[in-house]
């Protein structure tokens, strides 16, 4: 027996392609269609069907509850209570304040990036991408820091080195006669990744070496002067083995034990003019070099200047962050706690010494909608381990890193080095927003500074600086994040408090 529905499709066929049953079947739906009774007209009653509706009059009448030229009061179409929340309120004094930075994120920088990155996926650029992505890429990179020399470079990646879950990373940055940074590493997993995601345990073999004559050094301690800013010139190399263990997202521990040779050199004029004297004819760099300000007086040798020294570090570290990955609120709070053993094994007399601190953060989600503003407290200190200790000063606290992340900087609108002590501490209190998928704009305010006691012993009050920071960042910066922040401390509150330094810092950062 054949289907209902092939007869109807095989009738129905037929009644298309045939002329004559075309013609045939038109010609009978106007004779049914005659049959109907016809629709009445404006002015004549209906015949069938329901009642007619009633006459419409010409002019409608007025609102007897408007006056003339009033409009009538905006319907509720979605019938929900118009409720906000004490958070949403409050919300509304940062934007009445931030309207400037507001208008230069959304006309400068989200919308003129969110034309571009459309018209990449219209014309499918990024598609593109996504099909042609490998396991081995090099990516280019720069950085820049005001007052230090730029650089440019090479971040290199290889997934699934030799083994599967095995990575090498690579970099390498070049930014002129004298500055030169090389690092690489190679991570083996504790278990096997899934897919496209790396395995967050691992164990990590590295090596970096770095030679750069650009540095600035202002002195130790709360109160040294920016009218002290000297340079000078750094090699050094290490490497060694860390262990990193991740069992949740964003709580993990790491230890590690690394070797590390570094010696100071007198660095280089980036500018000079020549200073003739009766006898003497001699040329003057700005800023003038540490040897220069140590012959005039300005401050006495800095500790282990122009002396090498072999330093061994052993250490340990713990983070806790409550936080869920995105695209979850952004509440929650975070902990960083971290010890630092080191021993130098090439000058006995300056012997041991341990580094440790501690980094607590609180974050709230203004909106669910990763509108979130933070307060984080950091507190860093150093102590000698045996009497007439003698910590180097490119080893105290606020000193500049082999690796240029910001998130080491103990207050963000300073140089890296402008503050150096014994101890250090600092509150931030920070805005951050999103601004498209991969980037957030941010905006801080810090209280803190350096000292020269080991245990804040000599804090007081008046001592603080203050910094603030504004700019973008990337969501995430484990491997590669870009950052441009524009930002400013000032001195002592005891000195005023008024702006004393400046700082531009655009480019992509490493931290593998």
């Amino acid at each position: 027996m054949v289907a209902p529905h092939r007869v109807l499709l095989r009738y129905g066929r037929l009644f298309f392609e045939s002329p004559q049953l075309r013609r045939l079947g038109l010609a009978m739906a106007h004779a049914a269609l005659s049959l109907l009774p016809s629709v009445a007209s404006a002015d004549e009653p209906a015949t069938w069907g329901d009642a007619a509706p009633p006459p419409r009059p010409a002019t409608l009448p007025p609102h007897e509850d408007l006056a003339l030229g009033d409009k009538r009061p905006e319907p509720d179409y979605d019938g929900r209570e118009d409720v906000t929340t004490t958070a949403e309120d409050l919300l509304w004094i940062p934007r009445v304040l931030l309207f400037p930075v507001y208008v230069v994120s959304e006309y400068v920088i989200r919308m003129p990036l969110g034309a571009l990155v459309t018209t990449l996926e219209r014309e499918g650029v990024i598609s593109d991408l996504l099909r042609s992505q490998s396991e081995v890429g090099v990516l280019p990179t720069a950085f820049i820091d005001f007052g230090f020399r730029p650089s440019i470079g090479a971040y290199f990646f290889w997934d699934n080195f030799i083994a599967k879950g095995n990575d090498l990373r690579a970099t390498v940055a070049f930014g002129g006669i004298n500055f030169w940074r090389a690092g690489v590493a190679n991570r083996l997993p504790f278990t096997t990744p899934v897919g496209a995601e790396r395995a967050r345990s691992y164990f990590q073999l590295e090596a970096n070496v770095l030679t750069r004559s650009d540095l600035l050094y202002w002195g130790t301690g709360p109160d040294a002067a920016d009218g002290w800013e000297s340079a000078y010139g750094i090699f050094t190399a290490g490497g060694g083995g860390r262990i990193h263990v991740e069992p949740w997202r964003g709580r993990f521990m790491e230890a590690w034990i690394t070797g590390r040779y570094t010696t100071t050199t007198a660095g280089h004029c980036s500018s000079s003019e020549i200073d003739v004297q009766e006898d003497v004819i001699a040329r003057v760099c700005e800023p003038p070099t540490i040897r220069r300000q140590i012959l005039d007086g300005v401050f006495p040798i800095p500790a282990h200047y122009g002396r090498p020294y072999a330093t061994i570090k052993s250490g340990v570290r713990f983070v806790l962050d409550s936080r869920d990955p995105r695209p979850a609120p952004g509440t929650g709070f975070a902990a960083d706690v971290s010890t630092e053993l080191v021993t130098d094994v090439k000058q006995p007399d300056l012997g041991n010494w341990v580094n440790y601190g501690a980094v607590v953060a609180g974050f709230v989600d203004l909106t669910g909608s990763q509108r979130v503003l933070s307060l984080t407290v950091a507190a860093r200190f150093q102590d000698t381990l045996t009497s007439g200790t003698v910590v180097p000063f490119t080893e105290l606290v606020g000193s500049k890193h082999v690796e240029d992340v910001p998130d080491l900087d103990l207050m963000r609108g300073f140089k890296p080095g402008r503050l150096l002590g014994s101890s250090g501490i600092a509150a931030t209190l920070e805005y951050r927003w999103p601004l498209w998928a991969f980037l957030d704009g941010t905006l801080q305010a810090a209280v803190g500074n350096a000292f020269l006691e080991p245990h804040l012993e000599d804090f007081e009050p008046e001592k603080l600086r203050i910094s603030f920071v504004g700019g973008l960042r990337s969501p995430n910066h484990r491997d590669h994040s870009f950052n441009f922040l524009v930002g400013f401390g000032t001195n002592t509150i005891e000195q005023g408090g008024e702006p004393s330094s400046l700082r531009l810092l655009f480019g992509g950062t490493t931290g593998f």
